[in-house]
């Protein structure tokens, strides 16, 4: 009996000592605080912060605080970093990512990626993904592995008033095909129309006395993406606009709106009223904007608005991966969401990368579509009256389900230091130049100021060596 006793007495004293050397259940469930900054309006705060607690609520183990960053985001990003409080996840736009991802500020998340069981990349746009890959070793953007998931992507397309239209009895543009630039003139004219009633290319029209102008402004980039241009190699390290000629048309055409047809406000006619504020006081029919502009559209426009497919040029289509079928496509921006370096999210990676699959896997992406300002990164969720929301305005959102298809991820996350090799040479030179003044040609204009991109491009790779 005493012996049996002293057995189960080492027993219990031999498990105490085990037991004793591992994490407690409460030690294991600790929860981590990691903190979680981006930018928004008050509508998009309230989103985040109610997604942060869904997760929250879901996932014991960590404790997301949200922390808005309201205005100057990737210079005060940066300033965290630099000073050695990072935060550990924080939204990476895609024109910003060669500001991170390069310098080794941003964790390789990709083999949380393939492990994962409940985000699933083939269900997500290509070209949302490809902005956020890396080959560090080869120093190449678009290809290697993941730094970030896309929290969202922002086709941009026509929006038009539907009631200016029927105002001036014009029909409305086919919602499925997009119009040629032909089209799109001969439209703008029938819909631009002076104080006597005269359209351009009528004797006695007066363009700076307009009551409807037909269009307000084309993005360069859908400009040159709908004519089949391009802005730099393959490879991103060779400018190639001033020898491209779909791309040196697709310039002189935006000046050609203004200039030679007339159905677009010069510079002039917007020094007291903008475009978007002519859009928003019924005396514009058409204009760019990306899906973000309708929830603000929803509560101040007093007329219907509807949205069609960019205008495509004689060039064709330059589309993501060369899609063949594509029928247009509508540049875009993007934001990422990234564990950033150095923080306490790369130390509990894993636990982190949960809370970027949760806000760019379906869940997240339908609650952010329901406030009607951004296009699902996934796929599904898209065709869903999450993100269709029929009942609202405007009444053709699919459209916009073409533009992310077919879009073309933009040259900034392609190379490094892109604002600072390009702005300059092209929106300080080459723009007012064609496009506001028209005293120079695209052709000239581009030709002249080619070596200087050049340098520019070359200087920004060399910064990454």
């Amino acid at each position: 009996m005493l012996k049996h006793q002293f057995r189960l007495l080492t027993l219990v004293i031999a498990c105490a000592m085990v037991l004793g050397a591992l994490p407690t259940p409460s030690r294991a469930q600790e929860p981590v605080e990691l903190t979680f900054v981006g930018w928004g309006g008050p509508e998009e705060q309230e989103v985040f912060q109610h997604l942060v607690d869904v997760f929250n609520a879901n996932n014991p183990d960590i404790v997301i605080k949200y922390q808005p960053i309201p205005t100057d985001y990737t210079t005060t990003l940066k300033t965290m970093i630099a000073g050695g409080t990072p935060p550990d996840i924080a939204y990476i736009p895609d024109g910003d990512f060669s500001a991170f991802a390069p310098r080794g500020q941003l964790v390789n998340i990709q083999a949380f990626v393939d492990a994962s069981e409940t985000f699933d990349l083939e269900g997500v746009w290509p070209s949302a993904l490809g902005r956020y890959r890396y080959d560090a070793e080869n120093k190449v953007f678009g290809q290697g592995p993941l730094f970030a998931l896309p929290k969202d992507i922002g086709p941009t397309i026509l929006y038009i008033n539907v009631d200016l239209f029927k105002q001036v009895g014009v029909d409305l543009p086919s919602f499925e095909e997009p119009m040629t630039w032909d089209e799109l003139i001969e439209l703008g004219r029938k819909l631009t129309v002076d104080a006597n009633g005269k359209h351009p290319g009528e004797e006695g029209f007066d363009p700076n006395n307009v009551q409807y102008w037909g269009l307000g402004d084309i993005w360069f980039e859908n400009a040159v993406y709908n004519n089949g241009g391009h802005i730099i190699s393959p490879d991103g390290k060779t400018f190639v606009m001033a020898e491209d000629q779909n791309t040196i048309d697709a310039v002189q055409f935006l000046s050609d709106v203004i200039h030679v047809y007339q159905i677009s406000p010069s510079s002039q006619q917007t020094a007291s009223m903008s475009v978007g504020q002519m859009f928003e006081t019924g005396r514009l029919a058409m204009t760019t904007n990306g899906r973000w502009a309708t929830t603000y559209y929803r509560n101040v426009l007093d007329f219907e608005f509807d949205v069609i497919p960019n205008a495509v040029g004689p060039g064709g289509v330059t589309a993501y991966m060369d899609q063949a079928d594509c029928k247009f496509s509508g540049w875009s921006g993007s934001v990422g969401i990234s564990i950033i370096a150095g923080s306490k999210g790369e130390e509990y990676a894993d636990r982190a990368y949960r809370f970027l699959e949760f806000i760019a896997g379906a869940e997240g992406q339908i609650e952010q579509a329901a406030l009607g300002f951004q296009i699902p990164n996934q796929i599904e969720v898209a065709h869903t009256e999450a993100f269709l929301q029929r009942d609202q305005y405007p009444a053709h959102a699919e459209v916009l389900i073409e533009a992310a298809r077919c879009e073309s991820p933009g040259p900034w996350t392609m190379t490094p230091n892109y604002g600072e090799w390009f702005n300059d040479p092209f929106w300080g030179g080459v723009w007012p130049a064609v496009v506001v003044d028209a005293t120079e040609l695209a052709e000239d204009a581009l030709y002249d100021a080619a070596p200087t991109f050049q340098e520019g491009l070359d200087a920004a790779w060399a910064s990454l060596e």
